[in-house]
């Protein structure tokens, strides 16, 4: 028996499903044949964790679509059961573990939090600067990231940053992965920058990448783009079609 791998959308750090637009749902639906489905990574205080949940509030084979702290997940994912992944798709990512002047100030942005700061650190250090210039101005795009972060509450805020504090370099299992994987990445993208992308690509063999214009926060701020790309990639990847089961 065959199946068609299941679309598992993880969101990246203070997103909620909001981060995957219509048109892009869309396009995961109509290419698989199966609604795609939200992970939750609000709970956990480690990628792993996060991970296993992912996995064991699914069944069968799965399409495993992450952005940001989504696509550690997702990789995390790959490595606990690589027999599920039918293939990933890596949207603004990092491979390798917390970069030490980001790990350092996480405990103090968590310390701000815990003291009722949430809002200024999300609309003064984290969204507005993971914005394509263009799209800095953007108030609708502002207030959502905003709205996202504040709807998520500091808990959640201290245990996703610990989180990813805390996560392995996971460039060696790059390697080892054995799906097909698509690499996305914003042309202004100053959290996880275009030559990152380069770099995991070279590491994955079997990838494709694409850059568009836009920062960070692809999913946002290109969600036609994405959605074509998913559209176009699934459609030429056989081994997406049907996986045994």
């Amino acid at each position: 028996m065959s199946e068609r791998p299941l679309p598992l959308l993880i969101p990246g750090n203070m997103c909620d499903a909001r981060l995957w637009t219509g048109e892009v749902r869309e396009s995961l639906a109509s290419a698989t044949g199966r609604a795609p489905v939200d992970a939750d990574t609000t709970q956990d205080e480690t990628v792993a964790a996060m991970a296993a949940r992912a996995l064991a509030a699914t069944q069968g084979p799965l399409l495993a679509v992450g952005f940001s702290m989504g696509a550690i997940v997702a990789v995390e994912m790959a490595v606990q059961a690589p027999e599920r992944i039918a293939g990933l798709v890596l949207i603004g990512y990092n491979a390798t573990a917390d970069l030490p002047e980001r790990a350092a100030h996480r405990p103090a942005q968590q310390a701000e939090v815990r003291a009722g700061g949430l809002e200024r650190v999300l609309v003064e250090e984290l969204k507005p600067n993971y914005l394509a210039a263009a799209n800095r101005g953007n108030l609708p795009l502002l207030a959502l990231l905003r709205d996202m972060g504040m709807a998520l509450g500091p808990d959640v805020f201290i245990r996703q940053s610990e989180a990813l504090r805390r996560r392995e370099d996971r460039r060696g299992a790059l390697a080892r992965l054995g799906c097909p994987v698509l690499l996305m990445a914003g042309a202004e993208d100053a959290l996880c920058p275009p030559e990152w992308h380069r770099r995991w690509q070279g590491l994955v063999p079997d990838a494709q990448l694409h850059i568009e214009p836009a920062g960070h926060m692809l999913p946002l701020e290109a969600p036609g783009a994405l959605a074509e790309r998913l559209t176009t990639w699934l459609a030429a990847t056989h081994a997406l079609h049907e996986r045994t089961a």
